[in-house]
C-alpha cells in the first residue's frame, strides 16, 4: 500500500466571499487544456484518459469540508486569519490516488472564483519526500493546475510555508487527541 499524501490549501479571501463559497453547491468542472496538461504530466499505473472530472455530491461546499473535519482518519483542520484575510485548510492524511483527488481539484477550481490568490498542494509531507501529486496556484479568480511533480520545481518558500503550517496543525491535533 502506498502512503497517503497531505492536502494543504492557503488562500487570500475575504470572509464574506469564503462564506459565499461555503454556501454554494459543488460545481461540475469542465474539461480544458489545463486539466489535460496536468493529467498528462502525472505518472501512474494503469493510467486512463481523463474524460470527465467528477465533483462532490454534497449539498454545499461547507458539507464537503465538514465531512473531512469530522473523520479523525483525515487529520483535518481549518483556520481563518481575520487580519491577513487568509483561509487555511489541511488534511494530514488525504489520498494516494489520482482518481480520488479529482473531485477535490474541481472543488479548488471553484474556490478560485472567490479568492484573491494563494495555493494548494497535495504532497508527501508526512513521509518527508519531495513528490507532489498536485499543485494549484490561485490568481485573479482562477486556479491553474501546475505540471510539477517535485517540490524543487516550486517557487522558494511555498513548501516551507506548507510544511510549517502542517507541523503546527499536527501538533494541535495531537494535543486534542491527548486530552
Amino acid at each position: 500500500m502506498s502512503e497517503l499524501n497531505s492536502l494543504y490549501i492557503n488562500v487570500q479571501i475575504k470572509k464574506e466571499k469564503l462564506e459565499q463559497f461555503f454556501r454554494a453547491k459543488p460545481h461540475q468542472a469542465g474539461m480544458d487544456d489545463n486539466w489535460r496538461q496536468w493529467w498528462d504530466s502525472r505518472e501512474m499505473y494503469n493510467k486512463e484518459a481523463l474524460i470527465a472530472i467528477p465533483s462532490y455530491r454534497s449539498e454545499t461546499n461547507r458539507a464537503v469540508l465538514d465531512e473531512l473535519l469530522r473523520d479523525e482518519y483525515f487529520g483535518a483542520m481549518e483556520q481563518y486569519d481575520t487580519e491577513k484575510l487568509q483561509w487555511t485548510f489541511a488534511a494530514l492524511n488525504f489520498s494516494e490516488n489520482y482518481y480520488e483527488i479529482l473531485s477535490l481539484l474541481a472543488f479548488l477550481k471553484h474556490l478560485a472564483e472567490y479568492t484573491e490568490g494563494g495555493f494548494s498542494i497535495i504532497y508527501d509531507w508526512m513521509w518527508g519526500g519531495d513528490s507532489i501529486m498536485a499543485f494549484v496556484e490561485f490568481e485573479q479568480g482562477k486556479a491553474l493546475l501546475e505540471a510539477v511533480s517535485e517540490s524543487t520545481q516550486l517557487a522558494p518558500g511555498l513548501i516551507e510555508k506548507a510544511d510549517k503550517n502542517l507541523e503546527d496543525f499536527a501538533k494541535i491535533l495531537a494535543g486534542k487527541r491527548a486530552d
